[in-house]
């Protein structure tokens, strides 16, 4: 006689009205034009520009070299800095004041949101410089990949050069999967077409290769646009709050994780579900953390849509 095993139905967590609406003004946000819309053509954008700013005598010295020379990353480091002071810095910020107005408890209390504030402002300039090195160094590591010993003895120089172009700007597992895309196209051709010439296979590739990379940005860019502008709209509702008790509006407050509790949640999000802990503690999720006060508030990892819902748990003192 077989067994099957069934895994266990995740039990889906009773959520406060409150922290229900939280959710829902959360997803519609990430769902909006102002997260899908705009910030991935300035990503696809500025990525396009860095592959055109670099010439083919570049990329083929960096073959030879099997490196990306220091100046390179010098320049891809400045231009990410200029990215965030002039572009993403007001997404940031926009996303901080949809994020103040996320928190129902908040509604109706007659307080102004100050964007200018010390702890948005702090906050601003730390995920900045993060953002920015973090980058640079993956975009070094993606390319990096493609100047190993095993890439260099199974590609030309030419082919090689040609295909670091359009990876500039994907992560190191996409830069692969794109070479490892172009290397199937190859061999594909060379069985169904065998008298086609070199050149033109490669060229057919190279094409094919170009396609794959230029969906691979876009979804790199989606994934950055959900994930950052999280980021910054959990913390609007953090500093709204804060704000709220500052001017005497709000007693002493905690926070609650919420996510949704339906499958797509990760293990990781679904076991915070529920975790009530005061306003200055973290939760205890694991990862790498990317600044200071990550562990404060949701998302918990790339593209994650949970949430905090805010209790007063007494009122304020006169």
């Amino acid at each position: 006689m077989g067994f099957r095993m069934i895994a266990p139905k995740r039990v889906r967590k009773v959520k406060t009205k409150n922290g229900q609406e939280v959710l829902r003004r959360l997803e519609e946000y990430l769902e909006s034009d102002t997260v899908t819309g705009e910030p991935i053509e300035i990503l696809c954008g500025f990525w396009e520009d860095q592959q055109n700013a670099i010439t083919y005598q570049e990329l083929r010295q960096a073959v030879i070299d099997g490196a990306i020379s220091q100046e390179t990353i010098r320049l891809w480091t400045q231009d990410y800095s200029v990215l965030v002071a002039n572009r993403l810095s007001n997404l940031w910020t926009d996303a901080i004041t949809a994020g103040s107005a996320g928190q129902p408890i908040l509604d109706g209390l007659a307080f102004e949101f100050n964007t200018q504030a010390p702890g948005i402002l702090n906050w601003l300039s730390e995920r900045g410089a993060e953002f920015v090195t973090v980058c640079t160094q993956e975009q070094k590591d993606a390319i990096s990949a493609l100047l190993t010993k095993r890439m260099k003895d199974g590609h030309t120089v030419d082919e090689l050069s040609r295909l670091i172009r359009p990876c500039i700007g994907l992560t190191e597992g996409q830069t692969k999967a794109t070479a490892n895309y172009y290397d199937s196209i190859v061999e594909n051709l060379k069985k169904e077409h065998p008298r086609m010439k070199q050149e033109r296979i490669r060229k057919k590739a190279q094409d094919a290769a170009l396609k794959y990379a230029e969906k691979q940005h876009r979804y790199r860019a989606l994934t950055i646009a959900q994930t950052e502008l999280a980021f910054a709209y959990n913390r609007g509702a953090d500093e709204s709050v804060r704000q709220a008790q500052a001017q005497g509006l709000m007693g002493e407050m905690r926070k609650r994780w919420c996510s949704s509790g339906d499958m797509s949640v990760c293990d990781m999000c679904d076991a915070l579900d529920g975790t009530e802990i005061g306003m200055d503690e973290e939760f205890g999720f694991k990862g790498r953390v990317l600044f200071r006060g990550h562990k404060l508030l949701p998302p918990a990892h790339t593209r994650c849509a949970c949430a905090v819902e805010y209790i007063e748990v007494s009122p304020p003192e006169f």
